[in-house]
């Protein structure tokens, strides 16, 4: 599960630089005796801070995300071993914005095609781009995230309805599956659990689904919304705060350290910030405070938006998109 978030803090002030990445190491455990470390990602001329967004970052610490190089023009961009790339929109589409990434670096996104109308894709290296069906009788507004081995999980409505309901793509390739249970009217998916579990948010409160069966969540608190899914539990978070649900044991837990949680991983490996009216960038295991983030001296507008199941985080520092890595 690979939730990141699309704040208006996620939109990364980069400066011009030819800086080629170094080979990536594994990283070390969040608990495990090492030093978070900061690397700064490339750009090309005419990124700005502007028009780079960070929404996803793979098993091996290479970054995607999108780049909009004038006006409503979004496209792929890609950060490896050689740099970044930058790379070309499928035939007829306008528009092509990442929402999300696993750890093989296949990105889920919403495409608008020339003709107005909108498509869930994937983006595979070294495959290329794939459409996902869209569902007879329903249109999708968006993608919000791909687990592992490849479902994805998004946002539709029946055509001519104010209804919402959440579609689940299988990596299999059968047929969409749409979510829309008659206990959870309208219908927002937020995370997709590597077992095919859907994280829902509804007007009737917030939902695990699996295979059709409902689990509603505890309302922990009015302000607090669900973030993400790890593989005991979900969390919780608001601008304040943060809290997390275990399944097994039906316990609520506060964080240690109060915070909102931007994204977190299947083992509870969460990246936020603190509520200390500078936006500080930091990371919790499970619920305990683990640090802030390395940055850059005296900046500020910093942002941790994607973090792997292998550790990585990516997002922003300062001036450019960054990684970062504990060894």
């Amino acid at each position: 599960m690979h939730i990141t978030s699309l704040s208006c803090r996620a939109l990364v002030t980069v400066v011009a630089t030819t800086v080629v990445t170094a080979l990536l190491a594994p990283v070390a455990s969040a608990a495990a005796d090492c030093t978070w470390q900061r690397e700064s990602l490339p750009i090309l001329d005419g990124m700005s801070w502007s028009n780079i967004r960070i929404t996803g970052v793979d098993g091996q610490g290479n970054v995607s995300g999108f780049y909009s190089p004038g006006g409503d023009d979004r496209v792929l961009a890609r950060w490896t071993t050689s740099g970044v790339e930058i790379v070309p929109k499928p035939e007829g589409v306008a528009k092509f914005v990442t929402r999300t990434g696993n750890a093989s670096g296949v990105v889920g996104a919403i495409a608008d095609r020339s003709d107005g109308t909108s498509v869930a894709m994937t983006h595979t290296p070294g495959s290329g781009y794939r459409e996902l069906p869209t569902p007879a009788g329903y249109r999708v507004w968006g993608v919000e995230d791909i687990n592992n081995r490849g479902d994805v999980v998004g946002r539709v409505n029946p055509t001519g309805s104010h209804e919402w309901g959440a579609v689940l793509w299988r990596a299999d390739g059968s047929a969409p599956e749409v979510i829309m249970p008659a206990g959870a009217r309208s219908v927002t998916p937020v995370a997709l659990g590597e077992d095919g579990t859907v994280l829902i948010d509804s007007m009737d409160g917030n939902f695990l689904w699996r295979n059709g069966a409902l689990t509603q969540l505890p309302e922990v608190h009015y302000s607090l919304n669900p973030r993400g899914l790890t593989r005991d539990g979900v969390i919780f978070s608001s601008y304040e705060e943060s809290w997390k649900w275990t399944e097994a044991t039906g316990a609520v837990e506060k964080f240690a350290v109060n915070g909102y949680v931007e994204a977190v991983n299947d083992s509870g490996l969460a990246v936020g910030y603190l509520d200390d009216g500078n936006y500080t960038p930091v990371l919790w295991q499970g619920t305990e405070f683990v640090t802030r983030l390395p940055l850059s001296a005296g900046t500020y507008g910093s942002a941790g938006d994607a973090v792997s199941d292998s550790g990585f985080v990516a997002g922003v520092d300062a001036t450019l998109p960054a990684r970062w890595a504990c060894r």
